[in-house]
Parts: structure tokens; C-alpha cells; sequence
């Protein structure tokens, strides 16, 4: 290659301009840059003196706030202050010498004394500093004013007195002279030509160095560019730079403070800055001059003049010829230059041939490869490609994901680092399959390069995963896992297993499956299971087994064989799962299902299963006594849950007893007991129901406690009585009701009677249902009268079900059902709503009749109940209280539930009339006959009949009508039927009358005809 000599010295001055400009833009930044941190250390420094200054004035301010504070809590402060001020103001005074005047000042801002007399009175609450001292209760700084006690320019301080009730009691206040505030500002350390000035809150000077008297309360804005935040540099009117700040005296409250304000010389600073930065460039230019001189000189002696010899000697090597460095006067190091290259030319040719050979045989080798080859530089672009993946392509980005391309161009930057990396990546191939590949990055010593092999490992990758997957559930499956040869011996097991067995794992490699057994099984059982296995290939069932320790456990197991290639029995895979505590539980839950857990005794499900299968069994006899044990309630109710659960257990302690005669005994309730026997004969059954009796008569001891218990027991038998549990249970349970109706402590059988009555039970009560539905109901209406005169001024209002095939239903037949299962409430309401609506047609008749309508105790004791809701529906009917008599029998009264005499009590307070019905037959207690306010007693049809013939029953009919008018009560009398009885009545001075003599009771339209007459 021959190369210009013109060529040379050209590509050394751009060389050494690209050297050099560079070098100059460095040189200039850090000038620039120096000349910028002159400027901003002058400028700190004079931020500093600043603040240091404003620290001083801050300082002074605040000596004037704590001497104010001081004075304010003095004791010769906190009295009443007389014309003459207290000495202590002239000592506050002589502790600082900017204090022209110090004052007390009223709450109603009259001046009561000065250090300085003054004759003229003053007041200051116009002052806005003395109006916030008052306001706020705390020191004050005022604003320029012309102080009216000294007739100059100040500045005033004020802080308030507070008296021990925190009451303003004065206010002292401090004129500061402005003039020796400028003085002191002139005492200051200050450069010259410098500028302070002191502002108030309203912008006024009130300071100022140097001192101008004439500018002194003038707004700041005359003398100062616009309010500032920062420092700022600033040309002034002389085009002078000076830096301007201003800063607050009072930092907590910047808004409302003085402000501080410095203009400072900057002039010299910049001047100085700019000097040195010019210097610096002009001596920097100078060397750069000199340095381009002496790299001319020393080129053109050590580079061109060889250089054009070695071109000389390169012409001749090109053409052939031997170079003569003799006669071209070259220096050695030339000469040995020319050998060199001489021999390098020879080496590269046959360097070029070696590597033509090795690089037919590389591309020979790549072509047999199944991975693709790309050469890149450190930018990613492709020098070379081989395989399917290189696309072609000059660039990685083109044919590597985003995010690929990113991880492989962070790798090639660190090559020199890391000579050898590698990644694995997912890429969506041409046929919209999703592989998996492996990218090997390896550097090319000496170069800025690196070859990235490219392999599909898809394949690879999913055996590998398969494996991996295999490997975690077989180490962290929570069921035990046990390999084994055809013949059963162990050859590897998972920790599971030894978890279970207690035998690690190298304890059981090699041994039989035998070392599990715990002997529970016959030899039958392990030949069958192995049968199977042979047969079948496969085996599964639940299992006992022993582990290392010898406890026994129960397994859920299951054995799959794998077979060869051959269809030989290879492996054997067993996996299975310790059920103990399962199988416990079950139990448990089971037991606890099907028994009562106070006495151990099988509960109502296991006696209704127990049933069910005897009696599907025709060749069982089953026979049951169902037992209740006598006055249980008292017992729980004096002696506590505590001693009758003792008293249950001992109980069930002793029926298990007669466990031979029984085939299961259970509790189905609180005190309810079932024993169940396989014979169905009377004699049988009679013996066991005594024996039971037997067993419950001695005395029990319960702690400290003795207690005696009975029982009445009902018995039924199948099929007679019953072909299911249900049936049975329920024929037995009223031939019990039926034992403790004669007197408890006994025995009764079921029968027909028993039956015939629930049957008649069952279908009243169905029908009654019916009835509230079809709304079956209507008020027959019974006259009552006056004794004297026999007029009709009463009527009770008397239920009646008109049974669509019955007929009319007596009520004795009906109302105690109703109140057993709640249908009263239903009943009370549509007694009261038609007693409401006969009322208002007797009331538009113009009949005055009181109705009397009977409510059953059942409605007073309910949680939920509606005779609250009575006076509404009055009211909202246009009704009074006062037009109905409730009747209640006595038992009523007796009823301790405070929710019934609060019910009673409403219903008396709100006008109702109360009866008490049945009078003489129940408790017939004074005490609450005359506590609840009864209005009237009814004597009982039972007393009346026999008045007429019997002595005692007129004697205690005519008691009772004194005893109730010594009371204050009216009588009434029922089931009057002769003239006889009236006399008799009325001569005892019985007050009302009701009965057949009179009427009967009657439907509301008859009743209206006899009220006509």
C-alpha cells in the first residue's frame, strides 16, 4: 500500500485539531465554571454577613420580647398602677439603649404612666399592635409611627398582663427610637458602599444605614426593586452589579414581621471573575500554538523524511525487487521494518491457505450441526450466520424477541467480564409453535466480538420438566410411596414413608414388604391380594400394618405393577395413606350421631336404627318401655342442670343394668328414657316395667344431696301397637302420658282407647286449623241483667265453631287445643274485632250494652302477643275501654311472670273492666283480687245450683257477695235457670244475673230483637 506524503501532514493537522478543540471545549467548561463558583463564593459570602447581621437584629429583638416578659410577670406590674410608673420601668429602660419610652397602657388603651412625663393624656387603641397585643395575648411588634408621648419617629413593642384569671389587667408598651436604630446599624461591619435598610409589616423604612433621617418612614418600594424571595444580582441606577436580599426578623412569623433588607457591592466580584477567566484562556491559546510549532518540527524530522524511504523500499518489495537501504541513506529501524514485512508477506500466504482449508471445514462441520451460528460485534450486528434461526438477518433485533435482544446486547457489553454466558428464551416459530431455545454466548479473544450458538431444547425441556414434576410429587406427596420388585422386595421409598412407618429409608432398601405386617390379617388375605396382583396387575383395600414402634395403624392401599417389555411383572408401585385418625373420627362422629354423650347411652337415631332393623326382621318380637322420670323439673329447678345431669347418669347407670333383659337402651330426651326388649308378651313386659320401678326406688346420692326418683313408663309392642319406630315410639309415649295421669310411679299399656283418642285429637286439631282458615267462627251473645229490675245492661260475648258438618263444636271441646298449640291468639282476635263491630251496631241502634269477652291466659304469657295493640283499634273504631269487661280466671292472677301483670296492668290502666270468672272454684286469693283493681266476680255455675236446696251453697254464695261489696266489687252470678235461684240471689244482694231464666246465648241478630222488645 502507498500512501501520499501530502496525505501525512494533513491527517496529523486534523489529528491534532480533534486533539486539541475537544481540549479547548474542556478548558473553556472549567473556566466558565470557575468563573461561576467566584461569583456564587461572593455571593455566599455576603448571604452570609447578611444573616449574620439579620442574626444580630433577630437577637436584639428578641432581648426587647424576654425583657418585656420579664416585666410582665413582676410583681409591682401585676397591681394597680399609679400615676407615677414603677421604678422598674426606668431599670427595664438603662438594659437597652434603643428604649426611648416605656408606658403602662388600660385594657381601653388610655396611657396611665410613662418613664417620660408627659401631661398630655393619650390613647393608643387605634394602635394596630396594641389592638393585637389585646387580641392575641401575646408580645407585639408595631409598625413606623409618630410616637405621640416623645414627637418622633418610632417603633413600639407591647405585651399584655395577664391577672390569675387570664384577664388582660394592662399592657406595657416600649417606644424604640428609629434613629438609634440606624445608628446601631452604622456600628455594623459593613463593606463600603453597602446598603441596609429595616422595613415593618407594612413596608415602611424604619431603619436605615446609611443613615437618611428623610427616608425614615417612607414605603420601601422608593428605594428597592420589587420584593424579593431569594438573593438575586441586580444592576443598580449607576449600571453597578450589586446582590440584593431581604430576610425576616421574625421567623415564625414571616407575614407580619420586619423584614431586614442588604444591597451589597457585586461589582468587584464579577470584575475579578471575569479577569481571571480571560487570562487563563489567553495562556492556554499561547500553548497551544507553541505545541502545534514543535509537532511540525519533530514530524517532519522523525516521520516524513523515513516515511517516504519506507514508501521507496514498499514500491520495490510490490514489484519484485530488493530493496536497497544503503543507498537511500534509511535508518536501521527502517530497514528491519522492510525485512519484517518481507517475511510477514510470505507467513500471510500461507497463513491465507491454512485458514481457506480450516474454514471449508468449519462450514462443513456448522452444516452437520443442528444449531444455528451467528458472529456479532458488541452493537449486535451479524458478521456471519448459519443455521435456520439466523433469518438472514443483519442485525440480533430482527430475529430475537424484545426481550432477548435486550438481555443479549447487556451480555455482549460485558464481555470482557463475562467471556461466557447463557440464557434460555421462548420464541413463537413460523408455524405458530412455541419452543424453547438455548442461546451460548462465547467471547472472541482479542476482538470486539462473540459467537452465539442457537439450540432447540424444546424437546429436552419437557422431559426435564416431566422428570423435575415426577421427582417433586414423589418427595412431597403427602401419601406414602413404595417401589418394589416383582416379588415384593423394597427398592426405594419416598419420605412420606418413613414419616408413616418410622423406617428411614435405607432401613427398608432391600427388604421385604412383610416388615409392615402387624398380624392382623390371616395367610387367606395376603393369598388373595397377591392372586390379584398376578392376575389382574393391580390391588387396592384398606389395611392394618405395624410401624417401626409397633403401633398398629389402618392404611388405604393401593399396589399397580409395571411390566416390561416382554409383558413381565418389572416393578410393583404401592401408595398409600395413613386413615387412623380418619377412621378414629369417623367413629367418634358416628359414636357422638348415635349416642348421648352425658350417659352414654344410645341417643333417638340409633334407637330409631335399632328399631328399624327388628322390626324388619318378622321372626323378632319387639316390645318398648318408654320411661319419664317423675317431677325431673323440680329437681333442675331447686338443685341445678349440675345435680340432674348426676342425677341422669346415675339413672342410666342403673337401667344398664337390666342390659340381659333388653337388646338396647337409649335416651331420646331430657328425662325420657327407651328400653327395647325382643318379646312382645304382657307378662314379660309387665315384669321388666317392674323391675324397672325396682331399680329407680332406692335413694340416690348426689354430693350432699339425696334424692328419691320415680318414673311412668309406657309400654307398646309391634305389631299390635305399631309396625315402624315412628308408631311405636308414639303409642308408647301416650300409654306414658296415660301412666302419669294415674298418679305417676307406674305402668300403663297401650290400647285402642289411647288410639282412638289421638286419632280424634289429631283430626279436631286438623279441622281447627281449617276453621281459623275459613274463618268456621261466630259470637253467640248471653244476656246479663240486673237483679232488681231484670234489665238487660250486659252480655258475654261467647265463642262458637259452626262445624260445616258437625255442626256447632262446643267450646270445651276446642279451646284447650287451641291454647296447647297457640291457635288462641288467632281465636282472641276475632273474638275481639266482632265484639268491636257489635258494639258499633248496638252503638248505632242506640243500645248501651257493656260486652264481657273471655281472654285465655295463654294470651298474657305469650312473648308475642296483640293485646297491647286493643286501645288502638278502639280508638281507630271510635270505641271506648270502658264498653268491654275482660274475663280472666283466677289462676290468672296468681301468675308470677312479670310480663303478665305488666299485660294486666296496661289493660286496667287503659279503662278495660276485669272479671274474674269462676269465682270460689281455684285459689280465690284477696290479696290479688284486690291488687289487680277487679271490677266484677262471677260466681260459679256450681254454687248456684244448689242454693235452692242446699243450706252451705246459699250461705257461701251470699259470703261472697258481702265479702266482694266490703270490697267494693260487683257480682255477677251465672247459670241462673229458676225463678227460686233469682229471689234467692237478689235477697243476698247479688247485683247481676245470667242464665237460662233470662236468655240463652244467642246469635247477634236475635240478640239485637230481644235488646228491641
Amino acid at each position: 500500500m502507498i500512501i501520499s506524503n501530502l496525505s501525512i501532514p494533513y491527517r496529523f493537522y486534523r489529528l491534532l485539531i480533534v486533539i486539541c478543540v475537544p481540549g479547548l471545549l474542556v478548558i473553556l467548561a472549567q473556566l466558565l465554571e470557575e468563573h461561576s463558583e467566584i461569583l456564587q463564593q461572593s455571593e455566599f459570602k455576603a448571604i452570609l454577613l447578611a444573616e449574620h447581621i439579620a442574626a444580630v437584629q433577630q437577637n436584639d429583638i428578641s432581648e426587647t420580647k424576654a425583657l418585656l416578659s420579664q416585666l410582665a410577670r413582676h410583681p409591682e406590674l401585676n397591681t394597680t398602677i399609679p400615676e407615677q410608673c414603677p421604678s422598674i420601668l426606668r431599670y427595664a429602660q438603662t438594659l437597652s439603649s434603643r428604649i426611648a419610652n416605656i408606658g403602662i397602657v388600660s385594657p381601653e388603651g388610655n396611657v396611665l404612666c410613662t418613664i417620660i412625663s408627659n401631661v398630655k393624656p393619650i390613647n393608643i387603641s387605634d394602635r394596630k399592635y396594641f389592638q393585637d397585643a389585646n387580641k392575641t395575648k401575646r408580645f407585639t411588634v408595631g409598625q413606623f409611627q409618630h410616637d405621640r408621648s416623645l414627637n418622633k419617629a418610632t417603633v413600639n413593642f407591647a405585651i399584655p398582663v395577664i391577672d390569675e384569671n387570664n384577664n388582660i389587667r394592662h399592657t406595657i408598651v416600649v417606644a424604640q427610637s428609629l434613629t438609634k436604630w440606624s445608628h446601631a446599624l452604622a456600628k455594623l461591619s459593613l463593606p463600603v458602599d453597602s446598603e441596609v435598610m429595616i422595613s415593618d409589616a407594612q413596608h415602611n423604612v424604619i431603619a436605615h444605614y446609611p443613615l437618611q433621617p428623610a427616608q425614615l418612614g417612607r414605603p420601601l418600594k422608593e428605594f428597592w426593586p420589587s420584593t424579593l424571595d431569594t438573593a438575586q444580582v441586580l444592576k443598580d441606577g449607576n449600571d453597578q452589579s450589586r446582590i440584593y436580599l431581604q430576610l425576616p426578623l421574625e421567623q415564625s412569623k414571616p407575614l407580619t414581621s420586619l423584614y431586614i433588607h442588604f444591597s451589597l457591592p457585586f461589582e468587584d466580584a464579577v470584575n475579578r471573575a471575569n479577569s481571571k477567566v480571560a487570562t487563563t484562556l489567553i495562556l492556554f491559546i499561547l500553548a497551544i500554538l507553541l505545541i502545534i510549532w514543535q509537532a511540525k518540527w519533530q514530524l517532519n524530522r522523525v516521520l516524513l523524511q523515513p516515511f517516504k524511504a519506507l514508501q521507496d523500499a514498499i514500491a520495490q518489495v510490490t514489484k519484485g525487487e530488493i530493496a536497497q537501504w544503503e543507498n537511500k541513506q534509511s535508518s536501521p529501524e527502517f530497514y528491519v521494518v522492510t525485512q519484517q514485512f518481507e517475511h510477514m508477506a510470505h507467513t500471510r500466504l500461507n497463513a491465507e491457505q491454512a485458514l481457506t482449508h480450516k474454514h471449508a471445514e468449519l462450514i462443513a462441520l456448522l452444516t452437520a450441526l443442528p444449531d444455528s451460528y451467528l458472529r456479532v460485534n458488541k452493537d449486535g450486528e451479524i458478521l456471519m450466520s448459519h443455521g435456520p434461526f439466523s433469518k438472514s438477518a443483519s442485525s440480533i433485533d430482527v430475529i430475537f424477541p424484545e426481550h432477548v435482544f435486550k438481555r443479549i446486547m447487556a451480555q455482549l457489553a460485558l464481555l470482557e467480564e463475562q467471556p461466557y454466558s447463557q440464557l434460555e428464551f421462548s420464541h413463537l416459530d413460523t408455524d405458530n409453535i412455541q419452543r424453547i431455545y438455548e442461546c451460548r454466548i462465547n467471547h472472541i479473544s482479542e476482538h470486539q466480538q462473540a459467537i452465539l450458538v442457537i439450540r432447540d431444547i424444546s424437546q429436552r425441556k419437557e422431559h426435564e420438566e416431566a422428570i423435575s414434576l415426577a421427582a417433586l410429587v414423589y418427595n412431597n406427596s403427602s401419601e406414602c410411596m413404595v417401589i418394589t420388585d416383582a416379588n415384593g422386595f423394597i427398592l426405594d421409598t419416598n419420605p412420606a414413608f418413613s414419616q408413616v412407618t418410622g423406617f428411614k429409608r435405607e432401613e427398608a432398601l432391600g427388604k421385604a414388604t412383610s416388615i409392615l405386617s402387624s398380624g392382623k390379617h390371616d395367610k387367606h388375605f395376603y393369598t388373595q391380594m397377591w392372586q390379584q396382583l398376578c392376575e389382574q396387575g393391580y390391588w387396592q383395600g384398606e389395611i392394618i400394618n405395624r410401624r417401626k414402634d409397633g403401633e398398629l395403624y389402618t392404611e388405604w392401599l393401593t399396589i399397580n405393577t409395571v411390566y416390561n417389555q416382554y409383558n413381565e411383572a418389572y416393578r410393583r408401585v404401592a401408595i398409600f395413606t395413613d386413615i387412623t385418625d380418619r377412621k378414629r373420627k369417623d367413629e367418634l362422629i358416628w359414636r357422638q350421631a348415635h349416642f348421648d354423650q352425658l350417659t352414654e347411652l344410645a341417643n333417638r337415631r340409633e334407637l330409631k336404627r335399632h328399631l328399624k332393623i327388628q322390626l324388619e326382621n318378622t321372626a323378632v318380637k319387639v316390645g318398648i318401655l318408654l320411661l319419664d322420670l317423675d317431677h325431673f323439673k323440680d329437681i333442675n329447678d331447686t338443685l341445678g342442670h349440675y345435680f340432674g345431669d348426676k342425677l341422669l347418669t346415675e339413672v342410666a347407670n342403673r337401667l344398664t343394668a337390666l342390659t340381659p333383659s333388653c337388646s338396647l337402651i337409649s335416651r331420646i330426651g331430657g328425662d325420657e328414657f327407651v328400653l327395647v326388649t325382643n318379646t312382645n308378651h304382657t307378662t314379660a313386659l309387665t315384669k321388666l316395667a317392674n323391675a324397672v320401678l325396682a331399680q329407680l326406688k332406692p335413694s340416690i346420692q348426689i354430693d350432699n344431696e339425696q334424692c328419691h326418683i320415680s318414673a311412668s313408663i309406657g309400654i307398646a309392642h309391634a305389631p299390635v301397637d305399631g309396625d315402624s319406630s315412628e308408631l311405636l315410639l308414639k303409642a308408647a309415649d301416650q300409654a306414658m302420658y296415660e301412666a302419669k295421669q294415674h298418679g305417676r310411679n307406674g305402668f300403663a299399656f297401650f290400647n285402642a282407647q289411647m288410639r282412638e283418642q289421638a286419632e280424634h285429637r289429631m283430626t279436631l286439631l286438623k279441622d281447627l286449623r281449617v276453621a281459623l282458615a275459613q274463618q268456621q267462627f261466630a259470637l253467640y251473645y248471653q244476656p246479663i241483667v240486673k237483679m232488681t229490675d231484670q234489665s238487660i245492661v250486659k252480655a258475654e260475648a261467647l265463642i262458637r265453631w259452626l262445624h260445616p258438618d258437625k255442626g256447632i263444636v262446643s267450646p270445651a271441646l276446642f279451646i284447650p287445643l287451641a291454647e296447647e298449640t297457640q291457635l288462641i291468639h288467632g281465636m282472641g282476635e276475632f273474638i275481639f274485632n266482632s265484639a268491636c263491630d257489635t258494639l258499633c251496631t248496638l252503638n248505632q241502634l242506640g243500645h248501651q250494652v257493656q260486652l264481657s269477652i273471655n281472654v285465655s291466659p295463654v294470651q298474657f304469657t305469650a312473648k308475642h302477643s296483640t293485646l297491647n295493640n286493643w286501645h288502638q283499634q278502639l280508638n281507630a273504631k271510635g270505641l271506648t275501654a270502658e264498653q268491654f269487661v275482660i274475663e280472666i280466671t283466677e289462676g290468672l292472677m296468681m301468675n308470677a311472670l312479670p310480663r303478665t301483670q305488666q299485660r294486666l296492668a296496661a289493660l286496667t290502666k287503659q279503662g278495660f273492666a276485669l272479671a274474674l270468672d269462676d269465682f270460689g272454684t281455684g285459689y280465690s286469693s284477696l290479696a290479688y283480687l284486690k291488687q289487680m283493681d277487679t271490677d266484677f266476680i262471677k260466681i260459679d255455675k256450681r254454687f248456684v245450683d244448689g242454693i235452692a236446696n242446699s243450706a252451705d251453697d246459699l250461705a257461701l254464695c251470699e259470703a261472697m257477695i258481702m265479702m266482694a261489696h266490703q270490697l267494693g266489687l260487683k257480682v255477677i252470678a251465672e247459670g241462673i235457670e229458676t225463678a227460686t235461684q233469682h229471689q234467692l240471689l237478689l235477697q243476698a244482694g247479688c247485683d247481676f244475673g245470667q242464665g237460662f231464666y233470662y236468655a240463652k246465648p244467642m246469635p247477634l241478630d236475635a240478640f239485637v230483637k230481644l235488646l228491641n222488645k
